[in-house]
């Protein structure tokens, strides 16, 4: 077994997760690739056994986590305003504000304490749901600093969403993992019952704004997959293996 550190501590009035590989205390010299997470520490810490088998057998590169804990997410997580779908449900989008505390204060903080890369290609920020709606939100609306997304059942539900991607410009290069399950949001009769449909539209938009999209984007999909933790932790690790792949 692997011997992976995980770092506790508080940034800003917010619990943050590091995850560092045993690689990262054998080798003090050498800069380490990223991936910034939302809703703490819960993809990595779960997946962490898949992932650490594959940095043992050469499929991935060694890959330090962050895991940022969210203190509202149904506002953080969401980049406008939406009506609520269920009682004491509602979105109060405060997506901006999250990402500038992520880009302007937890990344540059994270950079100055541990040994990370600088570089875009080398850095990925990520999550499920929610925490997936943000991530890929962050692709249009952020500094190119992070240039590697995970999208894990995204909430492309979001109302107004598809049609912001399809309205607002994407001049950079990235690399984006994205994943849904087919039966997500079929039993539903509120907005997430179009979950499956635009997340497909979302490929499709991406396919076409981004360059070289059959080497920089993978979709992923599961004919069983619904909207829970067994399936989101089954395919996490194949966001690693794809944006990080070992040389």
């Amino acid at each position: 077994m692997r011997a992976g550190e995980l770092v506790l501590f508080e940034h800003m009035d917010r619990q943050i997760t590091v995850y560092l590989p045993k690689e990262y205390h054998l080798f003090p010299e050498r800069m380490f690739p990223a991936v910034f997470l939302q809703d703490g520490d819960f993809l990595f810490k779960e997946a962490i056994t898949a992932i650490e088998k594959d940095m043992e057998e050469g499929v991935t590169e060694p890959v330090i986590f962050i895991g940022i804990d969210s203190q509202l997410r149904n506002d953080e997580y969401t980049p406008w305003e939406m009506p609520a779908l269920f009682k004491d449900w509602s979105f109060g989008g405060k997506g901006d504000d999250y990402l500038n505390y992520v880009y302007q204060d937890l990344v540059p903080y994270i950079k100055s304490s541990y040994r990370i890369s600088n570089e875009p290609e080398k850095l990925a920020l990520g999550g499920v749901s929610l925490g997936g709606l943000i991530s890929l939100y962050a692709m249009y609306k952020t500094e190119a600093s992070v240039g590697n997304f995970i999208l894990i059942s995204a909430s492309v539900w979001f109302k107004d969403f598809i049609h912001f991607m399809e309205t607002s410009r994407l001049d950079r290069e990235c690399r984006i993992y994205m994943y849904v399950g087919e039966q997500e949001g079929i039993h539903k009769t509120n907005a997430q019952k179009d979950m499956v449909p635009n997340s497909k539209r979302a490929y499709d938009i991406l396919k076409e704004k981004i360059v070289g999209t059959d080497q920089r984007v993978k979709f992923e999909t599961d004919p069983l997959g619904t909207h829970n933790d067994t399936f989101f932790l089954q395919y996490f690790p194949n966001s690693i293996r794809f944006l990080f792949p070992a040389k």
